[in-house]
C-alpha cells in the first residue's frame, strides 16, 4: 500500500504512537481494524430494518 498521509498528520500520528511506546505500523494496523468494525457495524444498522420488517 502506498499513500501518504499530510506531513503534519503523519507527524501527530508518530509522536502518539511513540508516546505508547508503539511502532506507526502498529498503529495503523490498529486503526485499519477499528475503521473495518465501524463499517461493517454502519452496514449492518443500514440493513437491520429492512430484515425486520417481514
Amino acid at each position: 500500500m502506498g499513500f501518504r498521509p499530510p506531513k503534519p498528520l503523519r507527524d501527530e500520528f508518530e509522536e502518539l504512537a511513540t508516546a505508547e511506546e508503539r511502532t506507526p505500523s502498529d498503529a495503523l494496523i490498529e486503526a485499519m481494524h477499528d475503521w473495518v468494525k465501524k463499517k461493517r457495524k454502519e452496514q449492518q444498522a443500514t440493513e437491520q430494518p429492512e430484515s425486520g420488517q417481514a
